[in-house]
Parts: structure tokens; C-alpha cells; sequence
């Protein structure tokens, strides 16, 4: 039976189809001859690894990440509790140096057995009274106060069983200047009684979001003139910070400051409050995950292995297993070079490890996912499907 035209164009059509699948099925056998067996050859003959190379849990393949590498929990400052660093000054009648007291004796129901005077507290916590002489009341209420000038006045028997009125006439208040990461940076005046760290931050609005853990406070050493406040006797003033020429200073340590106890963090009038910010490096990740980028690192958080693969979408390739964490650390002259299996992480917190900013974190390429590539590429050359699965 003599053929027609179409069907020898079907049967040159049919040949050249097989002849085109057979030349992908030998391609991809080839690929996968390579990825089986030349490749583990390879990489089992790669070298020794470099002495900064550690993996993130011991095994048999290389040496472990040593604790000295291993990154500490990062520390929240909005959780700190900053009640525990307020200094124990007293309350809003405590007497304070500089403050102007008016000072009523009454000896008597008479006019003329009463007197009044004005006393401004001394550098040294003390008033100086006429006849009477000197009485420490600093840090003292006015009621503490009126039984000291009582007791005395009787014990040098001026007055056989006086009545003592303290009244605080004008109280001084402290100008501090709070910078860095704070709601609202600004001068603020601060009542004597209560010019330390934690009220300093308070009054510019508390911490702000990007807040370190690290606070300077620089306190002028002061040179003291007279000056006359309203109602009353000369007063302290100090002089600025800016026309001082000795500074005092000390640093605090939020985290740890927070959990001691006794200590006073005291800002003297004209001091400067410094909250350190942070603005972290972003992390980068790369390799075979779905959306290699940079991301932010989260301030105040930790951040692990996972979560960095997470926020790149996880990974494009179902045998991704091995990842390379490379680290910049102050202890290192050369990066580290931390390899982590992806199936171990899921599994331990060892190999889940914390991440800092700046890391690099690399899903690499290994026979499996070559493999699971190569099966793709034979799976899109015979049918047109881009996946396997």
C-alpha cells in the first residue's frame, strides 16, 4: 500500500521527536553521572579546610564553634527596668543644696517673741542661723529640719521650749541637656532632689526605639558664684558645661546597671545626658533561597539561622542542606567561616545559631541540589514541566 504525503511527514516528525528526546536523555544522564559521582570525588578532595573554618555542632567533618564566637543574646532596652537605676534622693520636700529656707522661731504668744529669718543651704548641706549657728539638713524634710533647729536652740538654752517653722521659699532646680536616642532630645530642668539618670530620660519622653544599651553622662565640675533668686539670699549658680574647663564623667551599662543595687546615677546642673543609638548593619542572604537580598537587623532581638532564611523566603531547592554563616568577630583577624546544616538546625538550637549584624548567610550548592536540578532539567526537556515535584 503506497503511503501518502501526510503520513510521511508524520513518521519524519515522530523520528526526529525521539531522536531529540534521546539526545536530552543522554545530556541529562550525563549530568547526573557527573553530579553522582564526580562531584562527592571533588569535594571529598578539596583540601584541608582553613583554621577559621568551624562548624556549629561537632562532628566528624571539622572542629566546632567555639563559645568565644558564639554571640550573646541581644539586649532589649525598652524591657530594662529602669525604676531600679532612680537614685534615692527623697521626695518633693527633701531639702537640697542651694535651696532658700525661711526659718520662724517662736519663743512666745507675742509679736516680740517671735522672729523670722532667710537661710540658703551651703555647698556642705548646711544652713548657718544667727546665734543658733550651723545645721545640716540636707536631704531632710522641713518637719526633720524644724526638730534640729528646736534641739539645738534648747541645748545651747537660747530658748527654753521654742516653736520652729521651716518653709522651702525656693527650691533649685538643675538644668541637664539629654542627646542620642531619647523621644525628645532638649534641656530640661530638674528639681534638685530628683536630677539623676532615669528622670533625666523620663522628662525627654523615655528611650527611643533605636536605643543602645550604653549611656555617658558628663557633669561640669563646678565654679560657684552668688546670684540672688526672688525672695530670698544669694543662690549657687554653676557654671555652664560649655565655659568649664574640668568634666567629670562616667558611663553606664543599661543591662547590667538595671540589676545592681545601691548604685547613684547622679546628673549635676549643667550636666549632659548621652543615650547611645544604634543602627545595626543589615544582614545578607544569598544562595539558593527565593529571594536573595539584604534585610534589616532587628534592634534589640535576637535573630537566628532560621529566621534570616525565613525572611528571604525560604529555600528554592528541596535538598538545601548545607549553609555557610561568614562573620566578621573583633577576636578573628580573618572572617569566620561557620558551616551549618539546614535539616540540624530545624532540630537543634546548637545549630540554629543566634546571627549579628553584618553576617552573610550563604545556602550553598552540593551534589543533592545539583542533582535535584538536573532531574528538573530532564523533567522540563521531556514534558515541559519546570518542577519535578
Amino acid at each position: 500500500m503506497v503511503r501518502t504525503d501526510n503520513q510521511h511527514r508524520r513518521s519524519r516528525a515522530t523520528a526526529a521527536g525521539i531522536r531529540t528526546t534521546d539526545a536530552v536523555l543522554r545530556r541529562s544522564l550525563r549530568l547526573l553521572i557527573f553530579c553522582g559521582v564526580l562531584l562527592p570525588l571533588l569535594a571529598l578532595n578539596a583540601g584541608c579546610r582553613s583554621s577559621n573554618h568551624f562548624h556549629a555542632e561537632a562532628n566528624m567533618f571539622g572542629t566546632q564553634l567555639p563559645d568565644k564566637f558564639r554571640l550573646a543574646q541581644q539586649t532589649n532596652t525598652q524591657e530594662v527596668d529602669l525604676s531600679r537605676l532612680a537614685s534615692d534622693i527623697g521626695g518633693s520636700q527633701t531639702i537640697g543644696v542651694g535651696d532658700v529656707l525661711k526659718v520662724q522661731v517662736a519663743a512666745g504668744l507675742s509679736d516680740g517673741d517671735q522672729s523670722e529669718m532667710a537661710a540658703r543651704v551651703e555647698d556642705d548641706g548646711t544652713i548657718r542661723l544667727p546665734d543658733i549657728g550651723a545645721i545640716r539638713v540636707e536631704g531632710i524634710e522641713p518637719q526633720a529640719a524644724e526638730g534640729l533647729i528646736r534641739a539645738e536652740a534648747m541645748r545651747q538654752e537660747l530658748y527654753r521650749n521654742p516653736t520652729v517653722t521651716v518653709t522651702v521659699t525656693f527650691q533649685k532646680t538643675n538644668r541637664i541637656r539629654v542627646l542620642g536616642a531619647v523621644r525628645e532630645e532638649g534641656v530640661y530642668e530638674l528639681p534638685s532632689y530628683a536630677s539623676d539618670v532615669v528622670s533625666a530620660i523620663a522628662a525627654a519622653g523615655g528611650l527611643a526605639d533605636d536605643a543602645g544599651r550604653l549611656v555617658e553622662v558628663r557633669n561640669p565640675r563646678m565654679n560657684r558664684i552668688q546670684n540672688q533668686p526672688p525672695g530670698g539670699e544669694g543662690m549657687i549658680r554653676p557654671v555652664s558645661a560649655e565655659s568649664s574647663s574640668e568634666i567629670s564623667s562616667y558611663s553606664i551599662d543599661l543591662s547590667t546597671a538595671a540589676q545592681s543595687v545601691g548604685r547613684s546615677y547622679l546628673v549635676e546642673d549643667g550636666g549632659v545626658v548621652m543615650i547611645e543609638k544604634r543602627d545595626p548593619e543589615p544582614i545578607y542572604v544569598q544562595g539558593l533561597v527565593r529571594s536573595p537580598n539584604q534585610y534589616e537587623f532587628p534592634i534589640g532581638k535576637d535573630l537566628r539561622l532560621l529566621q534570616a532564611i525565613s525572611l528571604a523566603g525560604g529555600t528554592s531547592n528541596q535538598l538545601a542542606d548545607k549553609i555557610y554563616v561568614i562573620r566578621q568577630h573583633p577576636e578573628s583577624q580573618k572572617p569566620l567561616l561557620i558551616e551549618v546544616s539546614y535539616r540540624r538546625a530545624k532540630r537543634s538550637e546548637a545549630s540554629n545559631i543566634r546571627l549579628g549584624p553584618g553576617d552573610v548567610i550563604s545556602v550553598e550548592q552540593t551534589p543533592g541540589t545539583v542533582f535535584m536540578d538536573a532531574l528538573n532539567i530532564i523533567r522540563f526537556g521531556i514534558t515541559g514541566s519546570t518542577a519535578l515535584f
